[in-house]
């Protein structure tokens, strides 16, 4: 009772955190097609040990997802390997959470940040995409978060390590490769920084490669990756999902040449601005560019706006008059979902990619206008 009367926000922060437990262990026996897939890795590397890493052909996804895939086998005596896949990506959950409660930090020096970190690990799309689907979105993610949280605290070495973690993880992390391009350009990360990328990657491949794998087959994972769907837009919320796939060459030709001229447009705005660098320009250009990337590339899936997801909660611990932008992101990912998981038909991703495109032109909007903001 002390607590309740005491320290409120911390009680409250405590019944949201065990909430989403109860939830998660209510959800992480949810099977889907993809985790049929990724239970055959599993059963892989179950019956051949870390030796099985060695084949090449086993699985189309890098070495640093390998090794914990190939961890959550040693725990097959206690639970079920649905339960030990998912586990990995609800770790990185709780590192998310983590990092979400030290960005608070650097605001509040109350119980505030355990309620806003509490929030975060409780949010549907964040918890479900995690524990309830299986994939492993979070891994790359929780990395950019701590990749973006280490820039804020002006410690470039660290935040690009952190960025090569993530980028061992998931391609995807380049979509946050404009944003440290301005702060290549802008000084406040050296180019030496950028070699951090691939030694991250290349120390990580040694295990692997040490059981026998071969270097090239190590290196051209995301070579691989990137020629497996011919579609515009598999059931991401952009507007590549209005146009028919009968065009996808010369749809794909035009959405590239879209994505470079919209990037080099929102490069040089922010490469000329006069940019004071407070905790709430660097956020609201992180947001800006994950927002704006997926969306005006070809080729995205839904979950490609997970890291949307978790940098629209972010913002508002700087910018809380955005306070809806985050609950716009959950609707968004949450109706994306739902073709895949409920089969629900093509409008509801149309209605989720006019919603995100309102919402991708406020968020630009409010960091261009945030260039000219005072320190």
């Amino acid at each position: 009772m002390n607590l309740i009367k005491k320290r409120p926000l911390l009680f409250l922060s405590i019944i949201l955190f065990v909430l989403s437990l109860v939830v998660r262990s209510q959800i992480i026996g949810y099977v889907n097609r993809d985790l049929t897939l990724i239970q055959k890795w599993y059963a892989h590397l179950y019956t051949n040990g870390m030796a099985g890493l060695a084949d090449e052909n086993f699985s189309n996804y890098p070495p640093a997802y390998l090794y914990l895939l190939w961890f959550s086998t040693l725990l097959s005596n206690w639970i079920s390997p649905v339960s030990a896949i998912k586990l990995i990506p609800t770790f990185f959950d709780l590192l998310s959470t983590f990092t979400i409660f030290r960005m608070a930090r650097l605001r509040y020096d109350d119980d505030t940040p355990y309620f806003i970190a509490a929030g975060f690990f409780m949010l549907p799309t964040i918890l479900f995409n995690s524990t309830g689907w299986g994939q492993i979105d979070s891994t790359y993610t929780s990395f950019l978060l701590l990749c973006t949280y280490l820039l804020l605290k002006e410690k470039p070495f660290w935040a690009m390590i952190a960025f090569g973690m993530a980028f061992s993880f998931k391609i995807q992390s380049i979509f946050l490769l404009p944003f440290l391009g301005i702060l290549f350009l802008k000084g406040r990360i050296r180019w030496h920084h950028f070699l951090l990328i691939p030694a991250v990657y290349i120390v990580l491949g040694i295990p692997i490669a040490l059981t026998g794998r071969s270097w090239p087959s190590i290196f051209s994972v995301y070579l691989v990756l990137a020629d497996l769907f011919r579609v515009l837009s598999k059931n991401a919320p952009n507007l590549y999902i209005f146009v028919p796939n009968s065009f996808y060459d010369i749809g794909l030709r035009i959405g590239l040449g879209i994505f470079l001229i919209v990037m080099a447009i929102w490069g040089w705005i922010n490469w000329r601005a006069r940019i004071t660098f407070t905790h709430r320009q660097m956020m609201l250009m992180a947001l800006a560019v994950l927002a704006l990337v997926p969306f005006v590339l070809p080729k995205m899936h839904d979950r490609y706006f997970y890291p949307v997801d978790v940098f629209s909660y972010a913002i508002i611990i700087f910018a809380p008059e955005m306070w809806f932008v985050p609950f716009l992101y959950q609707l968004i990912s949450g109706l994306s979902y739902s073709a895949f998981l409920l089969g629900a038909p093509v409008t509801v991703i149309m209605i989720a990619a006019l919603i995100n495109t309102g919402a991708t032109i406020y968020i630009l909007r409010k960091q261009i206008l945030s260039l000219e903001e005072e320190q």
